[in-house]
């Protein structure tokens, strides 16, 4: 899990293409290769319903919900804007020649540089990234099948441990809840006309 303040530090600081893999990663939780094997294709910046900055559409993967459909940060998608202005081939991310594919290799050894300058942890992987991406998406309020969804995983059971409601999520939770409750349906006129139609046959009886 990386902190905001780690994440400033690395952001100013890491080579390019870390730099905007990174920020892809933390704002989409992708994994490693699905970013390098990302392409133009996949990257839809116009907006559509339910995803104002455009969206990404993985469309390979290992089980049927790595195949998705992720809505775009305003940053990932300025991101990405910058970076296909430049483009000269078909994927997003690719090595010094610009025409080919970026290997996983390159970010994995520009990362373990980066970790040793801002003195991160062992622990501290490419992997990290997509992990902080999705204990935010907890920490933002999404339930676990939004979090399954988004990264892909296998399924909800692995999505349940980046979810810990806190104490004003669960109270706010019940005070839908109530909400809900008070509200009074209306009925139905065929049900609204046979009550109406009960209660003056109970009068006629009595008088």
């Amino acid at each position: 899990m990386l902190s905001r303040a780690q994440e400033r530090l690395y952001l100013e600081f890491a080579p390019q293409p870390l730099k905007d893999a990174t920020l892809l990663m933390l704002d989409a939780p992708l994994r490693v290769g699905e970013v390098v094997a990302l392409e133009w294709r996949d990257v839809t910046l116009a907006p559509v319903p339910g995803a104002p900055h455009g969206f990404l559409s993985i469309r390979r993967g290992k089980t049927a919900n790595a195949r998705r459909f992720i809505p775009l940060t305003a940053r990932a998608a300025a991101m990405l804007k910058s970076r296909q202005a430049e483009s000269r081939c078909g994927f997003v991310f690719t090595d010094e020649s610009g025409i080919a594919p970026l290997s996983r290799f390159t970010l994995r050894d520009q990362h373990a540089k980066m970790r040793k300058t801002l003195k991160l942890p062992a622990d501290a992987v490419l992997h990290s990234f997509r992990h902080t991406a999705c204990t935010r998406l907890g920490e933002a309020g999404a339930d676990a099948f939004a979090i399954m969804r988004l990264a892909g995983h296998s399924t909800v059971t692995v999505s349940q441990k980046y979810v810990h409601p806190s104490a004003e999520a669960l109270g706010l939770a019940i005070q839908r809840l109530e909400a809900l409750n008070a509200q009074k349906p209306a009925l139905p006129t065929t049900v609204s006309t046979t009550v109406e139609s009960a209660k003056v046959e109970a009068v006629e009886q009595v008088l």
